[in-house]
């Protein structure tokens, strides 16, 4: 039940008084001249501070209540001219007004960075990357076949992902700057490729598909608005992919990328572009930015618990046009578990189907997602 305004423990009350009662007798002049108004005392919402209002009375007199009821107003208005905007009642204490942060600000990347950088400093919490999920079902109406494989892949596969960081040197070019580790793979499993399931032949359910890619970069933290954005973070990364292949089904790449960090509100997204590094010799798939561009671009948005998240991708030759989207969907099922939805529709999947387009509808359940 909420405690009324006028709420005071009982020992608290007697200490104040007690307090008065000294004050008259050791000034009768001053309590008969201005007598201490408790009215100002009694209008104070939250228990500390009221308590704080009386003590003070108590002992120093009514100027020292109008003093503290200025800065009382001067602070509240301090926060409205602020924050330009109305002031929320903390759930903790019913007395205790904290501002409601402008929308316009990035509400939600600043949730993510600071998520990222609490868990930096926990060596016992691995710090996400891009998002942990395990889809057992999904479905690709593409045909998967290829002549590299020793089975007849199905339409059916468990595809999951597994993405973590961590800063390895802090502050190496400055205040806010770091140098990062990142890592991420993707594995798409044909877990219902056996005779058990009904396959036709037992494939013994083999992994199809892994891709494996580290990367490494200096971090620096930004703080900047362009076009009512606001610009947080922007990176500069080596990054190699690799399917770990050998012979017709190797495939790999490098890239020299740089990215930018941006939001506003319950929005987020980042810019990536990328210059495709040649390798020493011959290569297994030169034609790769032709399939899967020079960039991409993440736009993602939070609502309550929930978030969706799309990916893009474009060669930008409007003459043979490719592309590829991906749209994620993600909420909550537990405290610590996420129900999780994607769809794919385009070319470089993976890299065994950079040059082939694939559509893909999966479900499953994700650790951590965009936001």
């Amino acid at each position: 039940m909420p405690r009324s305004p006028l709420y005071i423990k009982h020992d608290q009350l007697s200490a104040a008084l007690s307090g008065l009662a000294l004050l008259v007798v050791l000034n009768p002049a001053g309590a008969e001249t201005g007598a201490p108004d408790w009215s100002a005392c009694a209008k104070i919402d939250a228990d500390a501070e009221r308590l704080a209002c009386f003590d003070r009375l108590a002992s120093s007199g009514p100027a020292a209540i109008e003093d503290d009821a200025t800065k009382d107003e001067d602070q509240r208005r301090s926060v409205r001219d602020t924050h330009d905007g109305p002031v929320a009642q903390s759930p903790a204490d019913e007395g205790e007004s904290i501002p409601i942060i402008n929308e316009s600000e990035p509400v939600a990347l600043e949730r993510r960075l600071q998520s990222e950088k609490s868990g930096e400093r926990n060596p016992f919490v691995m710090r996400s990357y891009k998002p942990n999920y395990i889809m057992p079902a999904t479905y690709t109406p593409t045909d998967l076949s290829r002549d590299v494989y020793d089975f007849d892949p199905q339409h059916a596969e468990t595809k999951f992902q597994l993405s973590f960081q961590f800063d390895w040197f802090e502050d190496p070019f400055g205040p806010n700057t770091a140098l990062y580790f990142g890592y991420t793979q993707l594995s798409l499993w044909q877990t219902y490729n056996t005779k058990l399931l009904g396959a036709e032949e037992d494939a013994s359910a083999p992994f199809r598909e892994t891709n494996y890619e580290p990367e490494v970069g200096a971090t620096f933290e930004t703080d900047f608005s362009l076009a009512g954005l606001y610009f947080k973070r922007a990176r500069l990364s080596l990054v190699h992919t690799s399917n770990g292949q050998g012979g017709e089904r190797s495939r790999s790449w490098n890239r020299l990328a740089a990215s930018t960090a941006f939001g506003r509100g319950n929005f987020a997204g980042r810019i990536r572009g990328w210059y495709h590094l040649p390798e020493a010799g011959e290569e297994d798939n030169p034609d790769i930015t032709d399939y899967m561009g020079y960039g991409d671009l993440l736009l993602a948005y939070k609502w309550k618990d929930q978030t969706i998240a799309a990916t893009l991708r474009n060669n930008l030759d409007f003459a043979n046009n490719k592309g590829a989207i991906q749209v994620d969907y993600s909420f909550p099922l537990s405290q610590r578990v996420k129900g999780y939805v994607q769809y794919f529709n385009g070319y470089g999947e993976s890299l065994i189907d950079y040059n082939r387009s694939v559509s893909r509808i999966g479900v499953g359940i994700a650790l951590t997602d965009w936001l």
